[in-house]
């Protein structure tokens, strides 16, 4: 073989193994690197992640402060219902001759609920009408507390789910302070204390999502109602909404199973005026006009030739009722009740509550594009 030859052959193999190995050490650095940011970016992710946990706990001391203060306030409420025996009476009278007295406790059924204390003098407690409508017997507990106490309802109110009990005791409590439901703003923190599925004592943590939610429960239509996405969940029912300086902003009263993050409380400013009626009268004393009203909508309003209006409308009139007597009728525009402006129905029945039976209100009207006022002597529902 001629030498010249061979030399390149060699330099040509020794050229390639260099380049080889350059590029073999060049790409293998590129995989540990492109390893390394990978695994670098999953820690970068998982520091991110942990530091918003951080973010989202860091005020967990001032829960913790607040649930301490009110959680030996947040009763545990658990109800029997008698259904009754099968059998007539003679044949109970056996079952008890052969098996004793508590015959009867298998054919009870069971509840639970939540309350919390409003009034250590009178014993109030608050809770929701679900919660007691059926009960026979009423049975209330707190934390740290080995009694078991039985209670009796004061009043009741479907219509806003709402009920007063009061203790059978003169045992001391700690009652709760109610916060103005009209004053919190949407994204404040807040805490709902209950016994949701029977676990005693828990607390959740969310804030107010919306104010003025209605919701239609059992069919029986709750308005203005607070939302939150603060975990509610059957046997939370009657306990509080709870704000961070402890106050009660709201009563829990009913959450959406369907979807996640939907609890629903009644605003404290309208626990507040129940109680008192509650108290004083057994039931809610209602202001009766006659009239079934729904929202203006866009649509309503550019059928009736209107523009620039707001208020509800008249679906119907009841006979005789103070709205008939004063000649309001079907389709009527209401816009105000004396000097309140109407912009939807949630207005219009806070607006309407603010009255008692007796009173006499001018009611202002846009009948077929024309402005009137009816006066309106209110009567009792």
């Amino acid at each position: 073989m001629n030498k010249n030859l061979f030399l390149v052959m060699v330099l040509s193999i020794l050229i390639g193994s260099i380049i080889g190995g350059i590029i073999g050490s060049f790409t293998t650095y590129n995989l540990i690197k492109d390893k390394n940011i990978s695994k670098n970016q999953q820690q970068s992710q998982k520091v991110i992640y942990q530091q918003n946990v951080v973010i989202k706990d860091a005020d967990d001391k001032t829960f913790v402060k607040v649930i301490e203060k009110v959680r030996n306030s947040v009763a545990r409420i658990d109800i029997v219902v008698n259904s009754g025996t099968p059998w007539s009476k003679e044949w109970d009278d056996v079952f008890k001759y052969f098996f004793g007295k508590d015959w009867e406790k298998m054919f009870k059924n069971q509840g639970l609920g939540s309350g919390f204390i409003i009034d250590n003098n009178k014993k109030f407690l608050i809770t929701n009408n679900h919660v007691i409508e059926k009960a026979q017997e009423i049975y209330i507990t707190f934390p740290g507390n080995p009694k078991k106490y039985t209670a009796t309802v004061v009043g009741a109110d479907k219509y806003t789910d709402l009920a007063l009990l009061k203790l059978d005791t003169t045992d001391n409590f700690q009652p709760l302070e109610f916060e103005d439901s009209d004053s919190i703003k949407i994204g404040e923190w807040v805490i709902a204390v209950g016994n949701p599925y029977g676990f005693d004592y828990s607390a959740t943590v969310g804030v107010i999502s919306a104010k003025n939610r209605s919701l239609e429960v059992q069919g029986l239509y709750l308005e203005d109602l607070i939302q939150t996405d603060a975990p509610i969940n059957p046997g939370n029912s009657g306990g509080p909404l709870i704000d961070l300086n402890a106050k009660v902003v709201g009563v829990n009263t009913a959450v959406v199973i369907t979807a996640q993050g939907l609890g629903f409380a009644i605003p404290s400013n309208k626990v507040k005026k129940v109680i008192s009626d509650l108290e004083k009268y057994g039931k809610v004393v209602r202001p009766y006009l006659g009239v079934q009203v729904s929202d203006l909508t866009p649509e309503i309003i550019r059928f009736l030739g209107l523009s620039n209006v707001s208020g509800v409308i008249v679906n119907e009139v009841e006979v005789d009722s103070p709205a008939y007597k004063a000649e309001i009728k079907k389709s009527d525009i209401i816009t105000a009740i004396n000097n309140d402006i109407i912009t939807n129905t949630v207005d219009y029945n806070k607006i309407l509550e603010k009255y008692k039976p007796g009173d006499i209100i001018k009611i202002h009207i846009i009948r077929l594009n024309k402005k009137i006022t009816k006066e309106v002597k209110l009567e009792s529902r």
